[in-house]
C-alpha cells in the first residue's frame, strides 16, 4: 500500500492569504485520508533533517491537523515559517554539522533532500512558493520527486499564471499607503519616493504605480537617467496645486550606463553643476551637483544597485538641493488581511492541488489563466515574466502607459 504522507513546504517571502491556503490545503488533505506534514523553514526543512539522528525530525518537521491549524487564518506570515535558500546553491558554511562539506563556497544538496523524502516515506510534496522556490521545485520535479506546486507571491511574477496567491491585496494596501503618504509629501512640499518589492521584474510595481497615480515610475526593466529623473519630477511638483511629486522606484532599477560611473563610490560628480532646461516648462529647472557627493552607502561598486529606492532619493536630494521623503512599502505589503480574491485564489489553488494529488497529475501547478481555475506545467515557473514594455511603459518619460494591464505581460 503507498504512503499517504504529503510533504507541504512554503517558501520565499510572506504574502497575505498563505495560511489560508495552507489551512485549506490540510483539511482537504485530511477529508481525502491523506497524511500531511509540514516541512519547517521551506527547503530548510528538508536539509537540516539527520536520518542518522531521530532527534532531528521535530525541528524540521510537524504532523499537522485540523485541530493545530483551525486559528493560521487568521494571522500574517507563514504558520511553517519560510526561507529563501536555494538547494542547488546551499552557501557551505551554513551546511548542518551532519553533511560534508566541500571545497566551493556552494553545494547542490538535491542528493539529499531526495534521500530525506524518499526515506521519510513521502509519497508527494506539495509547494507554496515564489518564482525560486518554485524553480527549484522544477529541478526536483525533473529528478523523479512527486511534486505539485502551487504559486504565492505578492510580485505575480509567476509565468504560467496570471495570479499568484498575496498579489491582489499587495496591490490594494500598496495604493491605500502611497493615498495615505500624499498628505504628508504634500505638507512638506516634498518629492515622495515609495520603494517597493526587490524583485528583476517591474510588473507588480508597474500596476501600482498606475493605480495609485504617481507621477513617475522607476522599473528594473528600464535603466533611468538620475538628471532627467530629476527634472521630471521637479517639473511635475511645480505642476501640482499642492506642490509635492511621487514617484516609485522598484527596488533592483539601475542607472543608465552612461553615468553609472558618475554615481559609483570610487567617482564623485564630475560637474559643479547643470543646468537642464526644458522648452515647454515655465521656468528653467537646476539640478545641484557636488564634486563632495559620494554614495558610498548606498550604490554597490558596479551598475547593479541594491537599497535602490534609496539611491534614488539621495540622488535626488542632492540633484534637486532639496529635502526628499523616502517610504520602503515592501514589508507593510505583506501583511494584512487578505482581500476577496487572495481569499478565493488561495482556497481554489488548494482544492485543486488536492485534485491533482488525487490524479497523480505531479509536476503540475495551479494557475488562473485568462480568469479560469486551471493547471500548467510546472516547467513555466522558471521562464522570466517581464513586463510588456511596448504595451504597459513610456520609456521616455518613466510613466506606466494606461492600458488594458492585466492581459499585457510577456
Amino acid at each position: 500500500m503507498s504512503s499517504k504522507k504529503i510533504a507541504i513546504l512554503t517558501g520565499g517571502g510572506e504574502v497575505p492569504g498563505l495560511n489560508v491556503c495552507l489551512k485549506s490545503l490540510v483539511y482537504r488533505l485530511i477529508d481525502e485520508n491523506f497524511d500531511p506534514i509540514g516541512v519547517r523553514k521551506g527547503w530548510e526543512g528538508f536539509i537540516g533533517y539527520n536520518y542518522q539522528d531521530p532527534t532531528t525530525y521535530g525541528s524540521n518537521f510537524i504532523e499537522l491537523s485540523k485541530a493545530l491549524i483551525r486559528p493560521i487564518d487568521r494571522s500574517s506570515g507563514s504558520f511553517l515559517h519560510s526561507s529563501r535558500l536555494n538547494p542547488k546553491e546551499f552557501p557551505t558554511k551554513r551546511l548542518p554539522a551532519f553533511l560534508t562539506k566541500g571545497d566551493t563556497p556552494t553545494q547542490d544538496l538535491t542528493a539529499h533532500i531526495k534521500n530525506v523524502i524518499e526515506r521519510l516515506g513521502f509519497h508527494a510534496i506539495i509547494v507554496i512558493g515564489d518564482q525560486k522556490t518554485l524553480e527549484y521545485a522544477a529541478h526536483l520535479s525533473a529528478h523523479d520527486v512527486p511534486i505539485i506546486a502551487i504559486p504565492k507571491t505578492i510580485h505575480n511574477n509567476i509565468y504560467g499564471t496570471d495570479y499568484t496567491i498575496g498579489y491582489t491585496t499587495g496591490l490594494a494596501r500598496g495604493v491605500a499607503f502611497i493615498h495615505e503618504l500624499r498628505a504628508l509629501a504634500g505638507s512638506r512640499e516634498q518629492i515622495m519616493v515609495v520603494e517597493t518589492f526587490r524583485i528583476n521584474s517591474g510588473l507588480s510595481s508597474l500596476m501600482l504605480a498606475l493605480l495609485a497615480g504617481v507621477d513617475r515610475a522607476v522599473i528594473p526593466e528600464v535603466h533611468y537617467d538620475p538628471e532627467k529623473l530629476a527634472r521630471l519630477l521637479l517639473q511635475d511638483k511645480e505642476r501640482n496645486p499642492s506642490n509635492y511629486a511621487v514617484v516609485t522606484v522598484c527596488d533592483g532599477s539601475q542607472i543608465i550606463e552612461d553615468k553609472i560611473l558618475e554615481y559609483t563610490p570610487s567617482l564623485s560628480l564630475r560637474s559643479k553643476s547643470r543646468v537642464l532646461r526644458d522648452m515647454t516648462a515655465s521656468k528653467a529647472v537646476q539640478l545641484v551637483t557636488d564634486d563632495d557627493f559620494l554614495l558610498e552607502e548606498v550604490v554597490e561598486t558596479g551598475s547593479s544597485l541594491a537599497g535602490s529606492g534609496m539611491v534614488v532619493a539621495e540622488l535626488l536630494t542632492r540633484l534637486t538641493n532639496s529635502d526628499v521623503f523616502l517610504q520602503s512599502l515592501t514589508y507593510l505589503l505583506r501583511t494584512g488581511f487578505p482581500d476577496g480574491q487572495d481569499l478565493l485564489g488561495a482556497t481554489n489553488f488548494a482544492l485543486l492541488a488536492v485534485r491533482l494529488l488525487k490524479a497523480q497529475q505531479f509536476g503540475q501547478m495551479t494557475a488562473y489563466h485568462h480568469y479560469e481555475l486551471t493547471q500548467v506545467d510546472l516547467n513555466l515557473a522558471t521562464q522570466p515574466k517581464q513586463v510588456n514594455l511596448a504595451e504597459m511603459y513610456d520609456i521616455e518619460n518613466y510613466l506606466p502607459k494606461i492600458n488594458l494591464m492585466w492581459a499585457a505581460q510577456e
